[in-house]
């Protein structure tokens, strides 16, 4: 009977641990003998757990203390008791038995006892430092992924630069053929600057010219050879040695000619 009644090694090097003296600056009696205080729980940590329990962890010494009853005293100070941890009294310690939700119960403790316990908090302390490297380590994780989105992004940048220096070129060089346009008809044909904005805004309209005195861009009957230019292009007529443009002849024969009628920009007729 008396072999069963021992206490746990864990209470029996407690227990020791409190009752030296030449540790009372680091952890010692209560004045009645009936609790227990850390007062330095760094030095605690640092020279005394490693001696007794073979690790450095206050938070765990905490939780154990927790599996066999111990209970938090005050909230603003590592202060313990037990019914039978008592100074002077050391054969109570075979009455104290460990819980039997040993495992689940530190965390169930932890989590319905709140953030006012200090003991509580070194457990907290202690989850989020044993978490915080799979944190890390997820993180890491994910590096290589925002690597390849970085790389991916900056590719497709680079795309974008060059198509918009592309349609930049393609915009110049249709601005300088419209010029070129311009100056030829206003060399060429004598036709006015307003007459050629009117004329580029009735093609812009529609695929045919109209609602100018001469019809232009209308069916004509020139040999039968007429074709529209949608495209605002010059167009060669192959039955004569002239040049047409917007359907009025400018070379031919040594003059302009025009269709068989007094076809005129804007009602006026193409000088001789």
């Amino acid at each position: 009977m008396g072999q069963r009644a021992l206490p746990a090694p864990f209470l029996m090097k407690t227990y020791e641990l409190v009752d030296d003296q030449t540790t009372n600056e680091v952890i010692g009696w209560n004045e009645g003998g009936t609790t227990f205080v850390v007062w330095k729980t760094d030095d605690f940590a640092k020279d005394l757990l490693p001696k007794y329990f073979k690790h450095n962890n206050f938070s765990s010494f905490v939780r154990q203390l927790n599996t066999y009853g111990f209970r938090k005293i005050v909230p603003d100070k590592w202060e313990f008791a037990n019914e039978n941890f008592k100074r002077g009294q050391k054969e109570l310690l075979a009455q104290i038995r460990r819980r039997k939700t040993a495992t689940s119960a530190p965390g169930a403790a932890k989590s319905a006892a709140g953030p006012s316990s200090p003991s509580n908090s070194g457990n907290d302390l202690g989850s989020t430092s044993m978490s915080s490297p799979d944190s890390k380590n997820a993180g890491s994780v994910d590096a290589p992924a925002a690597r390849a989105q970085l790389t991916d992004l900056s590719d497709e940048n680079r795309k974008l630069k060059r198509d918009n220096e592309m349609l930049t070129s393609e915009l110049a060089r249709a601005k300088r053929h419209c010029s070129e346009l311009i100056a030829f008809l206003t060399n060429y044909v004598k036709v006015a600057p307003d007459q050629i904005d009117h004329i580029m805004r009735q093609e812009s309209s529609g695929p045919t010219l109209s609602g100018l005195d001469g019809e232009i861009g209308s069916t004509g009957h020139n040999n039968g050879n007429y074709e529209e230019d949608n495209d605002n292009e010059i167009m060669k007529e192959e039955n004569g040695e002239g040049l047409k443009l917007f359907g009025v002849w400018l070379k031919g024969d040594g003059k302009k000619r025009v269709r068989e009628e007094n076809l005129g920009f804007g009602g006026v007729h193409p000088k001789k």
